[in-house]
């Protein structure tokens, strides 16, 4: 398992300190009763069709409680080793290979995050991963997507959803730049890969984030990459934070979302225009938006 855990990491981008931490982690805890239950937890990936991941997750974690081992990196190692069987589960389905390991790559991403907020090398949501390994949640480019039923009644471009429609519902990675083109191509990519889904050939795609909070636009400057994404969309419903709950400001700030507004870091344009807004008593909120799209362009 060690060569395969060195292969995989180095596969997916995962930085050298993190490589060497996780296979030291590997090597203490392999021949005891942490690294038994990693095995376990994967013999139950093999062999039963809808495992519980939840019981897997939290029998890793009681066990490390147990033994004094860190549960955000055995999280990690037991997702990195399912890995290998899930390569297998692309190949039955005829997915390609690209897509596993972009897909994969959200393990860098999730990686990345635990080490900002908590200084830990693994992961901090592992209720989060199990949709890329049944699996259900694809990275098709910049972004990644999966089947929802809508949830809502709504009408619109001559369509009428209903809560059972079928939409593609995305989700945006901490994967670095953002940008129009990007995530248009991302959106032609989801197009076909769900083309059997939509026999019309528009399909409908919805998403539920921070990124769609409408009080945006009375802050962000106006070539934000934040701003070009909210156009893409009918927003339809939104959300706002009581005065001084901070929201999801941990995508924004890392492990400094919780400071005094005066004290948050300003490094990045995107800082700088959080900060101060929240400085001047601004609130945050997410927002969710939907638009229908014909394989080249969105329908306005």
């Amino acid at each position: 398992m060690t060569g395969y855990l060195k292969e995989i990491m180095a596969k997916i981008d995962f930085p050298e300190e993190a490589v060497q931490f996780l296979l030291n982690e590997w090597k203490e805890i392999k021949d005891g009763p942490v690294g038994r239950t990693l095995l376990l937890g994967r013999e139950k990936y093999i062999n039963e069709e809808k495992l519980d991941y939840n019981a897997v997750i939290k029998n890793i974690s009681e066990i490390c409680g147990e033994n004094g081992r860190n549960k955000y990196s055995a999280h990690m190692l037991f997702f990195l080793i399912i890995s290998k069987d899930l390569k297998k589960r692309y190949e039955k389905l005829g997915i390609d290979e690209e897509i596993y390991y972009d897909s994969m790559r959200d393990l860098k991403w999730k990686l990345l995050e635990c080490y900002e907020t908590d200084g830990v090398w693994g992961i901090s949501v592992a209720w989060w991963e199990p949709g890329f390994f049944v699996p259900d949640r694809f990275t098709l480019g910049r972004l990644q997507f999966e089947l929802f039923k809508f949830g809502h009644d709504y009408t619109s471009h001559g369509f009428t959803l209903t809560p059972d429609s079928t939409v593609i519902n995305m989700h945006i990675p901490s994967s670095g730049p953002m940008t129009p083109e990007l995530c248009m191509d991302s959106f032609k990519k989801a197009h076909e890969f769900y083309r059997d889904q939509f026999p019309s050939g528009i399909s409908v795609f919805m998403v539920e984030s921070w990124l769609l909070f409408p009080k945006h636009r009375e802050f962000l400057p106006v070539n934000s990459n934040i701003l070009k994404f909210m156009d893409f969309f009918e927003i339809i419903k939104s959300s706002e934070e009581k005065p001084g709950k901070r929201g999801d400001m941990w995508r924004i700030f890392g492990k400094h979302a919780k400071a005094p507004a005066e004290e948050l870091p300003r490094d990045t344009g995107l800082r700088r225009a959080y900060a101060d807004w929240l400085q001047k008593g601004g609130t945050v909120g997410g927002g969710d938006g939907i638009f229908f799209f014909d394989g080249e362009k969105i329908l306005k």
